[in-house]
């Protein structure tokens, strides 16, 4: 059975908003979070990209992996889940 929300120890892609250094034209950066570490240096300016580091992350500790368009909404997608009964990915 698929999780419904997300727990203290999963993985979050969150998408949020930043401004180009040299141009200062607003860019979507996505970052991937998790407990006990950083989101700097793991953020990313395709979402491919910041999927890709959050399965491998989740693979590796048998976590599951959330994405959070806009944080002030509090509404979270199941992306893919690496909890219990193996690989089991969202629909």
């Amino acid at each position: 059975m698929l999780p419904t929300q997300p727990r203290h120890d999963d993985i979050i892609i969150r998408r949020r908003f930043g401004e180009h250094a040299s141009t200062r034209a607003v860019k979507q950066i996505y970052a991937v979070t998790y407990p006990g570490h950083s989101d700097r240096g793991l953020e990313h300016e395709s979402y491919g990209e910041a999927e890709a580091v959050a399965l491998e992350l989740a693979e590796a500790q048998g976590f599951s992996v959330w994405y959070e368009e806009t944080p002030q909404s509090g509404r979270r997608t199941l992306v893919r889940s690496f909890r219990e009964s193996g690989v089991a990915q969202a629909t």
